[in-house]
Order: structure tokens, then sequence, then C-alpha cells
């Protein structure tokens, strides 16, 4: 027997366990609330507990396709591992010594071995459990609760029940366990049909289709995107480093330049050109500008010069690069540093 099934027996599974999800939260509303609630507060338990139930139905439904693919593959596996395994070798009958024959072979009830069942041809009919390792499956002797004598076991067949006698040589202990076909395949027919009974009447409300289930996903998404903008928001609130962001001014490139421009014509640097901006993370701009001071020597002229900047600059987004100021024969070259992100300008100030 197969353990892998089509995929709607799977969809089938899956949906069942969520309708049962949903109604035992529905119950577990109705026992929790007060004794004759009346008006708003009936709307009000209703709403909270559509909403719960809503969460229940998208959660199911965003571990839908993952889990069904999990139980099949699972199944799968089960599979190949009974279809790949080789059947034991030589293995003789206990009573008459013939060679036995397989008759049958599935996985051992904790799903770990493949176990393999064989016959004896002869009329001793004998029996014999072997796993794909070779060890004989030896199931353990049935003793006896009150004095733990090993019991005796006869097998009996009436109709549609197999019953086992089972007796205490020691104690007259005396005990039946029957096992009814027919009771148990009834119990499994009424099983399938409540069911289907179920998936019927209650999967169109409780289990999402793709369209309501991808709504599902958008908005936990945007929640959680929420979530972290008010988380980020909060921090940065209590951070007094994005408070002083705040009182920077935003300089564009063109406004750097009619800033840095005023200032420095004062103090006689003059024709200051911006090369072509690097952009990436920052923005990287080359300057040049000339010295309109020839009493000024190189040293005076490239320290006067990156005080100036650097104080036009202090509360502004841009900054002069730590390499500071080249010269040569009054002609001045650096490199300013523009910042936009909200986290560098908040380390820029720190």
């Amino acid at each position: 027997m197969n353990c892998l099934k089509d995929e709607q027996y799977y969809i089938d599974l899956y949906d069942l366990h969520t309708i049962e999800e949903c109604l035992q939260s529905h119950k577990s509303a109705i026992k929790s609330r007060p004794q004759k609630p009346k008006g708003s507060k009936v709307r009000a338990i209703r709403i909270v507990t559509d909403l719960f139930t809503y969460y229940i139905k998208g959660e199911r439904y965003r571990k839908k396709s993952e889990t069904i693919r999990e139980w099949m593959a699972k199944d799968k596996d089960k599979d190949d591992r009974v279809e790949n395994a080789v059947a034991p070798q030589n293995i003789y009958c206990d009573s008459c010594s013939n060679k036995m024959n397989m008759t049958m072979k599935h996985l051992s009830s904790d799903d770990t071995r493949v176990m393999f069942w064989f016959e004896c041809p002869n009329k001793c009919k004998k029996r014999k459990a072997v796993f794909d390792n070779g060890e004989e499956f030896k199931a353990d002797p049935p003793l006896c609760l009150r004095c733990s004598e090993r019991l005796n076991e006869k097998l009996e067949r009436k109709g549609e029940k197999l019953i086992t006698h089972i007796s205490c040589p020691n104690c007259k202990y005396k005990n039946e366990e029957v096992i009814d076909f027919e009771k148990d395949r009834k119990e499994w027919a009424e099983k399938e049909r409540k069911d289907r009974e179920l998936l019927k009447k209650y999967r169109w409300q409780f289990c999402l289709n793709e369209k309501e289930g991808q709504e599902y996903i958008s908005h936990i998404e945007s929640m959680k995107r929420l979530k972290e903008v008010m988380e980020e928001s909060d921090k940065k609130q209590k951070d007094p480093a994005y408070k002083k962001v705040q009182q920077l001014k935003k300089l564009k490139i063109t406004d750097l330049r009619k800033k840095l421009e005023k200032i420095l014509t004062k103090e006689r640097y003059l024709n200051l050109k911006l090369d072509k901006p690097q952009i990436e993370r920052y923005v990287i701009i080359p300057f040049t500008l000339e010295d309109g001071d020839s009493k000024r020597e190189e040293y005076d002229s490239r320290n006067n010069c990156r005080k100036i900047i650097k104080k036009a600059l202090e509360k502004t987004n841009w900054r002069l690069m730590s390499e500071g100021i080249s010269y040569r024969l009054g002609y001045l070259s650096g490199n300013l540093k523009g910042y936009e992100r909200e986290e560098d300008l908040a380390d820029l100030v720190r």
C-alpha cells in the first residue's frame, strides 16, 4: 500500500484541520463570554471573535502550500524507501527448515526500517518478519498483569471478528480482546462522511481562496512594515542625535556652491569650481579654487581655507573630507562629502 496519495487528499486533510481549529476557536469564545451579553457587548465579542478567526484562517493559508509539500515529500520518501529496499536472502522456516518466500514489505511502526514478511510454502505455513538488515522481528511476549507470567494467546475468527483468547497458566487470569472489522469499517466510513460534510459546509467560510489568501499576506506584510517604521520612529525620537539632524540645513549642490562662494570670496579665495560628483552612498564632489591673496604662503592659505570651509558647513549636511586641502602655486583643491541618509546624518552629528 502506497503512502503517497494524490494532492487533493492532502488539500482536504489540511482544510479539515483548518476548519476544526476555527470551530474550536468559536467554541472557546462562546464559553468565555459573559452570560447573556447585550447590545454593544455582543457586537464587540463578535468583532474580536471574527478578527481572531481571520488571523487563524490567514496563518493557515500562509503555511498551506509548504505544509502540503512537506507531507507529500515525507510520504514519497517512505514509498521510495520501501520500493528500493532489498529483501534479505536465505530466510528459513524455524519449524521445517524450508526456504521461505517473501510475501510483502512495509515500513516498521516507527517508520525507521523496512520490514519484510516471509511465509513457508510447506504445510506448516509458518510466518516470520525480518528487517532489511536481516534482523528478525521479535515481539515482546505478553505478560500477566497480576503475576507477570507469560500469557497464552489463542486466535479465533468469527465472521468479521478476530478474537484473542488470553489466559495465564499461573494465576488463571483470563481475558478476551476483540477486533471487529465490520465495526471498524463502519466507524471509518462514518468519519469520512462527517469529514466530507465539514468540508462542504465550512470550507468556503474558513479556508481562504488564493485571492483572499494573498490579500491576507499583503496585509500582514504591511502591518510588519508599519511596526518596523513605528519602532524606528520611536527609536529616533529617543535618540538626541536624530533631534540634531532635524536642525541641520540640507543643502543641494547649487545651494552649496552659492554658500561657499559667498564666504570664500570675502576671504579672497576666488573662482570656486565644483567638478562632476561621484554618487554612491555619499555624494563626493571634487572642488578647486584660487587664492587671491598672493602674500599668503602655502601653510596659511591651506589652513585658513580649511577653517573657513569647515565652519561654513558645520550646520549642514556637507563636510570637507579628511584628506583636507591640497595647494600648488596658489591653486587649492579638495573634496566635499554630502550626506543624505538619516542614519548617516545621525552618525555625523554624534
